[in-house]
């Protein structure tokens, strides 16, 4: 879903993936190539339409299960919590006045809406939002694009190296169903390891 916004400053794109998981946007694994679907359809429409990226999120479909209800609770009370639970994972630009047309009845506090957080100054809370500014927008669409080439390349040379991803004891063997063909061997093969990453101020 592509949602578009003009303004006088210009015009702003957020893209809307529906999932039938929960999902979020990890910034390492966009970095390191795992995750970049949400961020090559952003660079996509920017580029076509000359848009501005306003957000790129995720939209579960799952039927959400409420918990900690009881009798004092009222109808609205429990509007509120399956709100909660349809709240979008992603990034959103780190701009008040686009967050406020995305989420029109956020004031201050938690939005029900997108991962953004006000707080009593009516500023964007860095610590419990998920926010990017303009420039680290652009700066993980260049890293897609950027993996995007590398992969074509390996794809091209025949590159079938195994090497599956080591984050925080997490690895791409974890689910895997094809390890007896594999064959990996964590001391014959090396892994992909996911460093950390932080945007340059």
């Amino acid at each position: 879903r592509v949602d578009v916004l003009k303004t006088e400053d210009g015009n702003y794109v957020r893209i809307i993936d529906y999932k039938s998981s929960v999902k979020d946007i990890d910034i390492d694994e966009v970095m390191a190539g795992l995750q970049i679907q949400l961020l090559t359809y952003m660079d996509a429409v920017t580029k076509i339409e000359d848009f501005m990226p306003a957000g790129a999120l995720y939209f579960s479909l799952i039927e959400p299960t409420i918990t900690g209800i009881d009798r004092n609770n009222t109808s609205e009370d429990i509007e509120k919590l399956i709100k909660k639970k349809f709240r979008m994972n992603g990034i959103v630009l780190s701009d008040i006045n686009i967050v406020s047309k995305m989420d029109t009845k956020l004031e201050k506090g938690s939005s029900n809406i997108i991962p953004v957080y006000i707080d009593s100054k009516n500023n964007i809370s860095k610590s419990r939002s998920s926010c990017v500014s303009e420039k680290q927008f652009k700066e993980l669409q260049a890293s897609t694009i950027k993996e995007i080439r590398k992969i074509s390349k390996e794809i091209f040379d025949g590159n079938i190296d195994i090497k599956p991803f080591y984050k925080d004891k997490r690895t791409g063997c974890d689910y895997c169903k094809y390890k007896s063909i594999c064959q990996f061997n964590a001391s014959k093969n090396k892994y992909n390891y996911i460093r950390h990453f932080n945007f340059e101020d």
